[in-house]
């Protein structure tokens, strides 16, 4: 017999069945329960619930797949391999391949993975339509059918099953077996009852009429009755169709037929208003007879901004109506498109600690397993890079120690690599060009080797064995290279830590995520055979694989919100359901194409009598049957709300399916209050940031920022808050622990003139870089300090090495010079140069040249002449301990502490004049920042001034009667000043720009400039006169530059006692008009708002003037 059981949505059919499933084994009866693939799992845990653990062995669940599956294993033909969604995909490319140049129609993209997959698609929907090949061909040759494409499909389609034939079998051709081979011996004494179906395909409607006659069939359907009064356009119609087609199979096997309407409405008893939408939902002529009570409303809707604000929106009435009492697992959320609510959700719900459970398919594609192989792929097709290194490194499975796989990553990083750079052993420094390389450098470099050798011998290994390899070869040595690579080895370590801190779904979850990507592998193999594959399209085929696999679902808690799609819920015992996106287009949705079949091609071969179950106007019906099931679910409580809203009530976007129920109902918008919203720490710190910056809700953010102080040092403190307190503070940042602090510095502090602008400059930036020794990771590359530091090297090194015979070298003896100076210096320092490079040291080599010639210019003529070169400024021995050296000048600050400027001059000229000995520190700027002693009155630009008068006060055993001569800076820019054209074709030499500042005595000064030109001197002089008319800014007398001087000594003093007191404000110091916050590397770390707590050189006049 077979037993139609009609009723709409909560009309207790899915409850009638249980009960009648239980009485049937209350009586000692066995029974068959056939449920959609989807479904099995969760129906079975039901049936436990509702039946127990001695009635529940009397019912057997199953999906027609799986009936399938055990009738064959039973009566034959379940040894053939049977291909998923991704094998068929497989499959139709070796027939398109199979059929060369008759593919004329989709040449182009015959090879494209893509295209497979919508080809398969369209397969199985003509197979479930019960259209063959030859069908197909015919549909064809109808008038108005795209001939060309329905005959190459049709010619697809036959290759596809001739190779079914000789390698698998198709899941749909595996039911039709099934019920070729069913025995009624098999259905002795059982009952089958079919739920939650909508439609039945070909496959299993051969099933159906296998089992009718041998057995009692109970089919339940979602409609109102047999009677289709809409012209199959109805809400039901498509269920009425499907119960007339089963009632002319029963009649055509001679089976008699019970119909049963369910009319009642028992799961909305207890809720009128939604009994009401029932109705109306059903036949949209209805007039409800009860609308929703604004007090106590069942229904309400939602504006939201976004799909973020929809979901924190929900996340927070689901908290609400958890802490009143109603369990999790009575909630639910229906969306249309999991994509794009599933990301949102998951953020939103753990910020209010709610747990969710996400019945929709789950697909290997992000797990560590196939971005190992995509990596493995990438080597293969591209070869060995740094990208496709670090891509495989990344995956986290190679078996490395944590520590040399950061020291791989920062040297790729730091060091522009070839692909034969990867081959040999890593020599060049890990800090890349830094001037001065430390001890963890060397550690840093010495990890990177060790990575590399593993890493390096394993890729050249499989790279070697994959060289136009076939597919299955390809494979295996995948396989092999992530087993050699530790890949299994490492996913064992981990899921046995996950174990051991109880987190045992993890431990599982990350297992079978290598068991599944290694049995895609392993169906690649089987399915494309030695067929000669390149790795770019193996990879296509993998990527299709991987997202037509479905891993399924281990459910980490019974008491979980359930979040799941409209075309896919199942929710039989659910209090609250929150339906999402409803939005005009999405939700019902508009119908699309799916595969390779356009809606006019099934309009045209239903014309010839085709049934194809994904017409338009099915999709229609089915679309509206999801809706409706979908507001129908909930019991008590349903919330309806949409994204894309300017206000909380506004619905301009909202679906126009919604219209008459919100209408009809009086259905009240809702709003979640801040309480709602920040019920839980991590919720109220997630908008505390929103809510404090919206006018008018000032109070609610002071609200929520006093109960997160309250919480702070508990277990219940958020996460974060700290952080978050440190930025609105408004005391500055600083150091409480002084004592730690000093044990770090000692009681002395040396400082470079660097680092003692660094602190002007910023002193929270010089905490980060100097004392936490914070630095971001640097690429090796010609930046402008490196630019500078060989310019320096060259000029220093010319002088130095030629001693006096530099000033009677000729210009081909220059360049020379330079030539090897700066290959010297290529070779030492900067290995592994680029073409760019290698262009910008040409430019650096040509200017050197010129700069060069005109140092010896100024030599030829001065007064004072070179005398030190390199001079060390310490009074800790160097490298070298018979280099002459310096001792700096130490300053007590008062507290108990001293400090001291130490460095390296890089050149000192001299000129005895009776028992004074001038000096003149010589300073060459690659940049073209001019000199102002109000920047250096705020300890800005005075590194030579701090040397000079170091020099000065403590350099007498080196220069007897040092005196200061004044600073001068050599712009040794690649682009020297210009000069006119006709100049320049008169052999007219470069000139370089200088400044500084220059003791205010005419026979100090004069000595430089001999002349009176302004050429070698950072002074203009008159050309009638030979005064100087620029000394206010460039001369200084010998009171003058003693106010200099104490005036830096006080700010090294202050320093000293701000560092020891531990004073680190984020205060920057704008000069210029520019904010040192623009390029600074610890502006993330710091509470620095641009505009505020600023500094800047504003000081009129000149500040050392008496």
């Amino acid at each position: 017999m077979l037993h139609l059981l009609l009723g709409p949505s909560g009309s207790g059919k899915s409850r009638r069945m249980r009960m009648d499933l239980r009485a049937r084994a209350e009586r000692g009866e066995d029974s068959l329960l056939i449920v959609p693939e989807q479904f099995t799992s969760s129906t079975e845990g039901l049936l436990y619930r509702t039946l127990g653990d001695t009635l529940s062995a009397r019912v057997e669940s199953y999906s027609f797949t799986s009936l399938a599956e055990a009738l064959l294993r039973r009566y034959g033909g379940a040894a053939v391999h049977t291909l998923d969604e991704a094998g068929r995909a497989l499959l139709v490319r070796r027939a398109v391949d199979s059929l060369m140049d008759r593919v004329v129609y989709y040449n182009r993209q015959r090879r494209s993975a893509a295209f497979c997959e919508r080809a398969a698609q369209t397969i199985e929907e003509l197979k479930s339509a019960g259209v063959t090949p030859g069908d197909l061909a015919g549909y064809a040759l109808a008038p108005g059918a795209d001939r060309d494409k329905l005959q190459e499909l049709s010619l697809i389609y036959g290759a596809y099953e001739a190779l079914l034939e000789q390698t698998a079998m198709d899941p749909g051709d595996r039911q039709q077996l099934a019920a070729r081979y069913l025995d009624a011996a098999f259905f002795a004494g059982r009952a089958v009852y079919i739920d939650e179906f909508d439609t039945f395909n070909a496959p299993k409607r051969a099933l159906l009429a296998a089992m009718l006659p041998v057995t009692d069939v109970t089919v339940c359907l979602c409609c109102d009755g047999m009677q289709d009064r809409d012209g199959g356009m109805g809400l039901f119609s498509g269920a009425k169709a499907v119960a007339a087609s089963l009632r002319r199979m029963a009649a055509q096997a001679g089976v008699p037929v019970q119909i049963e309407t369910l009319t009642d409405d028992p799961r909305h008893a207890g809720t009128p208003v939604l009994a009401e939408l029932n109705l109306l939902l059903a036949d949209p002529t209805y007039t409800p007879q009860v609308t929703v009570d604004p007090d106590h409303p069942a229904i309400v809707c939602h504006g939201a901004a976004s799909r973020q604000a929809e979901a924190k929106a929900v996340a927070a009435q689901i908290a609400a109506r958890a802490r009143a009492g109603t369990p999790y697992g009575r909630m639910a959320v229906v969306c249309r498109n999991m994509a794009e609510y599933l990301g949102p959700l998951r953020y939103e719900f753990r910020l209010q600690g709610i747990p969710l459970f996400c019945d929709e398919a789950t697909t290997p594609e992000n797990t560590a397993p196939a971005r190992a192989v995509h990596a493995a792929l990438d080597l293969a097709r591209t070869g060995v890079s740094s990208r496709t290194v670090l891509r495989l490194l990344k995956t986290g499975l190679v078996d490395l120690p944590e520590r040399q796989q950061a020291a791989l990553e920062n040297y790729a990083y730091t060091w522009p690599l070839k692909a034969a750079d990867w081959r040999e052993p890593f020599t060049r420094s890990a800090a890349g060009y830094a001037d001065r390389e430390q001890e963890e450098d060397g550690r840093t470099l010495q990890y990177a080797e060790a990575a590399r050798a593993f890493v390096m011998e394993r890729v050249q290994q499989f790279l070697a064995r994959t060289k136009n390899a076939g597919a299955e070869v390809l494979t295996r040595q995948i396989y092999r290279f992530l087993q050699a690579l530790g890949a299994e080895k490492t996913l064992d370590a981990l899921a046995g830590d996950l174990r051991a801190r109880g987190r045992l779904p993890e431990a599982d979850e990350a297992l079978r995520e290598w068991n599944v990507v290694m049995g895609l592998l392993n169906q690649l193999a089987q399915l494309l055979g030695d067929e000669p594959l390149p790795p770019a399209e193996y990879a296509e085929l993998f990527t299709l694989l991987l997202r037509t696999t479905d891993m399924g679902h281990i459910p980490q808690s019974l008491d979980s919100v359930i979040l799941t799609t409209a075309g896919r819920m199942r929710l039989p015992e659910t209090d609250a359901v929150f339906v999402v996106g409803l939005v005009e287009g999405e939700f019902p949705q508009t119908p699309g194409d799916q595969g390779l079949l356009t809606h006019a091609d099934r309009d045209a071969m239903m014309a010839q009598g085709a049934e194809l179950p994904d017409c338009f106007e099915n999709k229609v019906l089915r679309e509206g049957v999801c809706f409706y099931k979908a507001l129908t679910a909930a019991r008590s409580f349903l919330w309806l709300s949409w994204p894309g809203a300017a206000h909380t009530q506004d619905d301009a976007r909202a679906s126009a399916a919604l219209n008459p129920v919100r209408s009809l109902l009086r259905v009240p918008f809702t709003e979640p209050s801040a309480a709602m919203l920040a019920a839980t720490p991590e919720a109220a710190l997630d908008i505390l940031g929103v809510v404090s910056q919206q006018p008018g809700r000032e109070g609610e953010g002071a609200a929520l920022r006093a109960a997160l102080d309250r919480l702070e040092g508990t277990s219940q403190a958020a996460p974060g808050y700290e952080a978050v307190r440190r930025v609105w503070q408004t005391e500055p940042p600083g150091v409480e622990d002084t004592a730690e602090l000093e044990k770090l510095l000692g009681r002395s502090l040396r400082v470079s003139p660097t680092r003692f602008e660094k602190y002007q400059t910023c002193p929270f930036g010089y905490f980060m870089q100097f004392i936490l020794r914070a630095a971001p990771r640097q690429k090796a590359e010609l930046a402008p300090n490196i630019s500078g530091t060989l310019t320096h090297w060259v000029l220093e090194n010319a002088l130095k090495r030629q001693g006096a015979a530099f000033r009677d070298l000729t210009g081909e003896q220059l360049q020379a010079l330079v030539d090897g100076l700066v290959e010297e210096y290529v070779a030492a320092n900067l290995p592994g140069i680029t073409a760019r490079m290698q262009y910008l040291i040409e430019r650096i080599r040509r200017n050197l040249v010129g700069l060069l010639g005109f140092i010896q210019r100024d030599l030829r003529q001065s007064g004072f002449q070179p005398v030190a070169f390199e001079l060390r400024i310490d009074d800790r021995p160097g490298d070298d301990p018979g280099a002459p050296r310096v001792d700096p000048v130490e300053l007590d600050d008062g507290c108990g502490h001293t400090i001291r400027i130490v460095g390296t001059v890089d050149r000192v000229d001299a000129m005895p004049l009776g028992e004074r000995t001038y000096l003149r520190v010589v300073d060459y700027k690659t940049g073209g920042k001019d000199f102002q002693l109000k920047e250096v009155y705020c300890g800005l630009d005075c590194q030579m001034l701090l040397y000079l008068f170091t020099l000065e006060r403590n350099g007498r055993g080196l220069f007897p009667g040092a005196a200061a001569a004044g600073v001068e800076y050599l712009l040794a820019d690649p682009a020297p000043e210009s000069v006119p054209r006709a100049q320049a074709g008169q052999g007219e030499e470069n000139r370089y720009p200088l400044n500084g500042l220059l003791l205010d005595e005419e026979s100090v000064y004069r000595a430089m400039d001999t002349k009176g030109t302004g050429e070698f001197v950072p002074l203009n002089f008159n050309a009638k006169t030979g005064k100087v008319t620029n000394g206010k800014s460039r001369l200084a007398d010998g009171k003058k530059l003693a106010r200099i001087r104490d005036h830096l000594d006080g700010l090294l003093v202050q320093m000293s006692r701000d560092v020891y007191g531990g004073r680190f404000d984020a205060k920057p110091l704008c000069s210029g008009g520019r904010s040192p916050c623009a390029y600074c590397d610890f502006r993330i770390a710091c509470a620095h708002r641009d505009g505020e707590n600023e500094r800047t050189v504003d000081i009129p006049g000149d500040p050392f003037e008496e």
